[in-house]
């Protein structure tokens, strides 16, 4: 498209010729003539004044760097974002429902929904409008939905699970399964009824493969703006805040609570009950297994304050050596033959 008519619809002040046709976004190493890139960084400058793309998506200050077109932009990097949703649009299939999909008496759907093939939803299920139901999506009875739901191929939603709008779930999550309770009981395990449910706010996008256990009473919450990567999981009762983001694998035992903001690490765990504060970020692979206060940065497993993390593991490929010169010292002293004879 021209760039006047990217920039009209970006909102964003042009800097050169609108008359350009740019054909496709692309990254600033591989910029060719009629693509557009971004930079926001002062690291990439050098990069950015040699660019052969036809415009660059900038800060003010880095305009008079470019030697091409710019459109100026506070945040280069989400304008940027919204560039690739132009040019890439998301896959929609046509609306409507496919023949082979088995929707319940009552069921209702709302205005321009698709249903793919094979799917099948409950009764009492309501969705709002502009719903995409990929084929082999399962919809248990009573679901609640909003506006602009979109289920990837072989989502699960269990029964009585509420979802706000703009919730994506992608591929093969299960939403409202039982919670992992058991008690043992006459030499045996019960199962602990798992009669509660799940809600999701707004915005929430959930990862493939991610699982979100029902609570055993009352709800696991998905605040607001949460993002789950794949393979997630979530326990029963837990609450993540608004705008957390975890990354791949990371999973919560019951009646978590993590607060807004939070960012979590993949294969990142938590242990039951904890209670994490707003702004928490932690490290890749560390364990938690106490509360959290706000704006905390931890490492490790047992999770501790990042700065103690880094020295701990600067510290672990020199304890070989250590070891060596420590069994040294022992011997000069005899304290090894003492210890022997003891």
């Amino acid at each position: 498209m021209k760039l006047k008519e990217l920039a009209s619809r970006l909102d964003l002040p042009l800097r050169g010729s609108g008359e350009i046709e740019i054909s496709a976004p692309a990254p600033l190493e591989a910029a060719a003539a009629g693509t557009i890139i971004f930079v926001a960084a002062a690291k990439y400058l050098e990069a950015l004044r040699t660019t052969a793309a036809a415009c660059a998506i900038v800060p003010a200050e880095f305009a008079a760097d470019a030697p091409c077109a710019v459109l100026v932009s506070d945040n280069p990097y989400a304008d940027f974002a919204r560039v690739l949703e132009i040019f890439f649009p998301p896959y929609r299939p046509p609306g409507g429902i496919d023949p082979t999909a088995r929707i319940a008496p009552g069921a209702k759907l709302g205005e321009g929904a698709s249903v793919g093939a094979y799917c099948v939803i409950g009764a009492g299920v309501e969705i709002g409008r502009g719903a995409v139901i990929h084929p082999h999506v399962t919809i248990y009875p009573g679901v609640r939905a909003g506006d602009g739901l979109v289920c990837h191929s072989g989502v699960s939603i269990r029964e009585h699970v509420t979802i706000g709008d703009r919730v994506t779930i992608l591929n093969g999550a299960v939403i409202g399964a039982e919670g992992f309770g058991f008690i043992e009981h006459a030499g045996s395990l019960v199962r602990i009824p798992q009669v509660g449910a799940v809600a999701i706010e707004d915005d929430v996008e959930i990862g493939a493969l991610a699982t979100i256990d029902r609570a055993t009473m009352g709800a696991t919450l998905i605040r607001r703006g949460a993002k789950l990567d794949n393979h997630v999981h979530i326990g029963h009762n837990c609450e993540v805040g608004e705008y957390s983001r975890f990354s791949a694998q990371v999973g919560l035992s019951g009646s978590v609570k993590v607060g807004r903001w939070c960012q979590f690490g993949g294969q990142a765990g938590v242990a039951d009950h904890a209670q994490i504060g707003d702004r928490v970020r932690v490290v890749a692979q560390s364990g938690i297994p106490h509360d959290l206060a706000d704006d905390a940065t931890v490492g490790g497993t047992p999770a501790v304050d990042v700065r103690t993390w880094r020295r701990m593991a600067a510290i672990v490929p020199r304890l070989p050596a250590a070891m060596r010169r420590l069994r040294a010292i022992e011997q000069r002293l005899g304290l090894r033959a003492a210890d022997e004879r003891r």
